[in-house]
């Protein structure tokens, strides 16, 4: 009997659930190294399967290729620097490469790899909860509160980025099968109430932001604020971000700041953080320095803290400015992507494109979960064509 590989529908959606298991749920966290290791070792095997699929097919998409060249570079300069070259290769390449490979050859069916991204999102989400029902000393008690060693990306600053995208993706499952409600309704309760619960602000604005929206009643007019917010973040990014101190020293920004906004002019010390890493990126401008681990961050960046707290000069210091180009390139040409269908589904993936940026200008997040979001975004015109047409506001 032979098995056609095209048709099939439970192994791509299990390959993307042990991709979103690994990369959104951190087992070390919780002292569970045995299901670390085991999570690996079958990604491990999904790739392998993968890299079949593509071998098979004997054909990548441009896309592809831009995402290879990205971390091929990246690797490249991990090993001339000495920084962390296997974090980078075993864990971070086989991710995305298995994301990558596996959207690419079941892109004429892509509901299962949907399904099977949102119950390994979905599973992360509710064992979280789990961890902060059975463990409260986490959050409840300040003397013991801890910014690591939660189930959800580990950090709790991690944890907006991925409440964002299990929203997103039981959206998406929506519009595959009604049925998947039952699902979206306690998803998205958990995911409002754990950045609250956690406290961590910045994602708790980042998803009830997202709600906000994906909401808004009139195509248009979300459109019209979508693309307005876009701007914001990105006249941020040049003007705050890329000027760092700088902006102590403007009279302006520090009255809107201080007076308008009621923040910290440092934005509790990021402005020190980009400083710093505009310093170092400064010294490898062509090809950064690889994938830098805690102890390179606090040996050569001037801060109190690990990393530079920004995707953009994150992006710079793992491999300069080649590796800046290649991810601008995918931000745009996913978002593009999306906007050309012009339905609530679509407005719900470029909500999650803005709000994410707009969170990765305080802070650097998984390299897989972002890839994911834009291959999500990269894909949408496929999947909105392979499903039955709906009304949609």
């Amino acid at each position: 009997m032979r098995i056609n590989l095209d048709t099939l529908k439970i192994l791509p959606g299990l390959l993307m659930a042990v991709f979103a298991v690994q990369s959104a749920i951190s087992f070390t966290a919780i002292d569970m190294n045995m299901a670390s290791y085991t999570i690996f070792v079958l990604m491990l095997m999904g790739l392998i399967v993968s890299c079949y699929f593509i071998a098979r097919q004997r054909t990548v998409s441009f896309n592809d290729l831009v995402v290879l060249y990205f971390m091929v570079i990246i690797g490249l300069s991990s090993m001339a620097h000495g920084t962390d070259t296997k974090t980078w290769l075993l864990y971070t390449t086989t991710s995305v490469c298995l994301l990558r490979f596996t959207f690419n050859f079941y892109q004429h069916n892509l509901s299962p790899l949907i399904i099977g991204l949102t119950l390994g999102f979905t599973l992360g989400v509710f064992l979280q909860v789990g961890q902060l029902i059975l463990d409260p000393s986490i959050w409840l008690i300040e003397e013991e509160k801890e910014i690591g060693g939660y189930i959800l990306g580990d950090n709790y600053n991690q944890i907006g980025v991925c409440l964002i995208l299990a929203l997103l993706l039981n959206l998406l499952c929506v519009k595959i099968h009604k049925l998947f409600y039952f699902l979206l309704v306690p998803c998205a309760i958990s995911c409002i109430a754990i950045p609250i619960i956690v406290g961590s602000m910045t994602a708790a604005t980042g998803v009830i932001l997202f709600v906000l929206l994906c909401f808004i009643p009139s195509s248009s007019l979300r459109r019209l604020v979508l693309g307005g917010f876009f701007f914001a973040v990105a006249l941020f990014q040049l003007l705050v971000c890329f000027n760092a101190n700088g902006i102590e020293h403007s009279e302006t920004a520090v009255w809107f700041v201080e007076d308008v906004l009621d923040k910290d002019i440092t934005f509790t010390n990021r402005t020190h953080m980009w400083d710093s890493a505009l310093r170092i990126i400064a010294d490898s401008p062509l090809l950064g320095y690889g994938f830098p681990d805690k102890d390179w961050y606090l040996a050569h960046m001037s801060s109190f803290a690990i990393g530079p707290h920004n995707i953009l000069l994150a992006t710079l210091i793992y491999g300069g400015i080649i590796t800046f180009g290649l991810y601008l390139y995918l931000l745009v040409r996913s978002t593009l992507s999306a906007a050309n269908i012009h339905d609530f589904h679509g407005d719900c993936l470029i909500s999650a494109i803005v709000v994410s940026c707009m969170m990765m200008l305080m802070e650097a997040y998984s390299i897989p979960i972002i890839f994911c979001l834009y291959t999500l975004a990269e894909y949408y015109p496929h999947l909105n064509n392979q499903l039955l047409p709906q009304d949609e506001s």
